[in-house]
């Protein structure tokens, strides 16, 4: 587990500040806390990282049997960063899911490995050494679908993150979701957590004790995301939207079986 954590955390941090560094003029605007228009790092400080962060994550997804899955996270924010496709409402959603889908399936195929070594002793092949991971083993049907539907969630509902940067979105020329969709991009917040939460429970077979609340924080998180719109009250409920579907998919589907 704590290999998993370490791989998550290495490339979060890689795709956070390749996301911070390239546009810090948008941030000053919607996030002037972060570190670079706080004047904690500079921009130039923050790219030398992000080139030295970027081999030491390939290289440690290597050892530990990921390194598909690194790339994959790579060029997704190469996509979503380098090549704006931040800039296109449903583009932006789709970097996102492909993004949480290779962190959830990474880190979920480390924590599936007992204990890792570079190399294969050398007793058990005489003409040559290979890379390998011990205790490593392929995710469960269940872990699989998780993945996926975890994906599905983010895919369908992560705009809800740019009704509260929509004043940097319009000075960097976005078009997001909610910008071009004003009205129903908020509808759509409520019906897809409210079906989403409704078809889980039905699909694992939650006992009402736990389904009755699952789906009132979904309809909690929809409501207050349509009736309450100014820039601090949309960056709460992102706060909430956050707590709502970034784990309980993962935890509803890991208890059946």
């Amino acid at each position: 587990m704590l290999y998993s954590c370490f791989w998550t955390w290495s490339h979060l941090l890689l795709v956070c500040i390749s996301n911070q560094s390239l546009d810090p003029e948008e941030d000053a605007l919607n996030k002037p806390w972060r570190p670079i228009p706080s004047r904690l790092i500079s921009v130039a400080s923050a790219r030398t990282l992000h080139w030295i962060l970027l081999p030491s994550c390939l290289f440690l997804s290597a050892h530990l049997g990921t390194h598909w899955h690194s790339i994959s996270l790579a060029l997704a924010s190469v996509v979503y960063n380098e090549l704006r496709f931040n800039s296109h409402g449903l583009m932006r959603n789709v970097c996102n899911a492909w993004a949480y889908a290779s962190f959830n399936a990474g880190a979920a195929l480390i924590a599936a490995g007992a204990s890792y070594y570079f190399f294969r002793p050398t007793w058990t092949h005489a003409t040559r050494i290979t890379p390998f991971v011990i205790g490593q083993s392929t995710p469960t049907m269940r872990t699989a679908i998780s993945v996926i539907v975890n994906t599905l969630v983010i895919l369908s509902t992560i705009h809800s993150q740019d009704f509260r940067d929509q004043t940097g979105d319009k000075r960097a020329g976005r078009q997001t979701i909610p910008m071009v969709w004003p009205e129903g991009s908020r509808i759509s917040i409520l019906v897809i957590l409210v079906a989403w939460s409704v078809g889980l429970s039905w699909a694992c077979g939650l006992a009402y004790l736990f389904s009755i609340p699952f789906c009132a924080l979904a309809v909690f998180v929809g409501l207050r995301i349509f009736w309450k719109r100014t820039a601090d009250e949309d960056r709460q409920s992102f706060q909430y939207y956050t707590v709502r579907s970034h784990f309980p998919v993962m935890r509803t589907l890991h208890r059946q079986g």
